[in-house]
């Protein structure tokens, strides 16, 4: 079995993304599953292509990403993918759009398959910060989020996480971050409780 996890590439004129940089934190394995990691791009043509190349090579029974929200202090697990592109940062090819939907003629929103509740308590036993979110924005995080959601087989696991700024970043700028070595035991908490519901699936 292989578990899929992703993070983005830096944006923004940021030289550290913790989305990424915590892929070398995880374990190679998580009880018989091989961590697949892999780093997207920030770039709305190029990010699809590597997602469907990602997925017809692993053939992950559970698909979890992440990325960065600057302006939050806490890991969000998102509840929520909606059907629409519309940003004025432009994405690291310098594009920006507006009112475009990720699939034309797919539903307006795709709900999570990740068991949000049971990590959310892992979490807080763990003494980790964390809450569910119902927006995951309308940039790349939203539309990555969107596609794992529309491409992968309904029994797969599939959501994402928001993660905060991490210490580099705290440096970079002073501003509430968590500490890149507790993000990464979240997400491998996360993990553990998708692949306990993909055994169930499967």
């Amino acid at each position: 079995m292989k578990v899929l996890v992703t993070g983005f590439e830096p944006f923004a004129g940021l030289s550290h993304n913790p989305s990424s940089a915590l892929l070398a934190h995880l374990p190679e394995t998580l009880g018989k599953a091989r961590l697949i990691r892999a780093t997207l791009p920030v770039d709305t043509q190029r990010a699809p292509v590597e997602l469907q190349r990602l997925y017809k090579a692993h053939q992950p029974v559970v698909a979890l990403h992440l990325g960065l929200a600057m302006g939050r202090a806490l890991l969000s697990l998102e509840r929520l993918a909606v059907n629409l592109l519309d940003f004025d940062l432009p994405d690291n090819a310098g594009l920006r759009l507006q009112e475009t939907p990720i699939l034309p003629g797919a539903p307006l929103a795709l709900a999570t398959r990740l068991p949000l509740q049971a990590i959310k308590e892992r979490w807080a036993q763990a003494g980790i910060p964390g809450v569910i979110s119902n927006s995951a924005g309308l940039y790349l995080c939203n539309q990555v989020m969107y596609l794992a959601l529309s491409w992968l087989p309904v029994e797969v696991p599939v959501g994402f996480i928001h993660l905060p700024p991490d210490e580099t970043l705290a440096l970079q700028k002073p501003q509430a971050y968590l500490p890149l070595g507790l993000q990464a035991q979240a997400v491998e908490l996360a993990l553990e409780e998708a692949l306990k519901s993909a055994v169930v699936a499967i």
